[in-house]
């Protein structure tokens, strides 16, 4: 009963996430129209369209990817190895809504983001695999000028086979951009 609370909490929030994005990418459209940003374009207009490769360390340890799908939304996704017992992989992806708005630095950008996406661990020992959800919580750098970015994150996940229960992964990374 816990874990359908809970994951129909987070879908609340996820909806709730998306229509407050569209809401702002509208305002913002206008917004813009009006009053053009006085901010060199050497972000994320960049990373549309092209795919950041990198490492994440934590929960797990793995090889990541991330692919912008628009000035808002991206998705990414991770493989690698399992901190957990029994565990040997991990493999997961997200869709991420992410927001420019709230921390403005001098140089660079500084999004946060949230999302929802898919997990799968591998176990060992003749234990049953793993599948759930996770929501990942995030804030990540993107230099200036230079094809980088970095990241950390935690994600709460409920496991939904073999059994149900809660947990959550944390980790930190980077991207290179192509």
């Amino acid at each position: 009963m816990k874990t359908k609370c809970f994951i129909t909490a987070i879908a609340t929030v996820s909806i709730g996430l998306y229509v407050q994005a569209q809401d702002t990418t509208t305002t913002t459209q206008t917004q813009t129209q009006a009053n053009p940003p006085q901010r060199s374009v050497a972000y994320t207009a960049d990373y549309v369209g092209h795919i950041g490769v990198g490492l994440e360390l934590g929960a797990p340890i793995a090889i990541t990817a991330k692919y912008w799908l628009s000035n808002m939304y991206a998705a990414d996704a991770a493989l690698g190895w399992s901190p957990y017992s029994h565990s040997s992989a991990e493999i997961h992806a997200d869709i991420l809504v992410n927001d420019f708005d709230c921390f403005q630095p001098s140089s660079g950008r500084l999004p946060i983001y949230a999302g929802i996406g898919l997990l799968g661990r591998f176990r060992d020992h003749h234990e049953s695999n793993l599948a759930g959800f996770r929501f990942p919580l995030g804030i990540s750098y993107m230099f200036d000028n230079t094809p980088i970015d970095v990241f950390a994150e935690i994600a709460p996940e409920a496991i939904f086979a073999p059994f149900g229960r809660l947990s959550f992964d944390a980790s930190v990374g980077f991207h290179y951009w192509f």
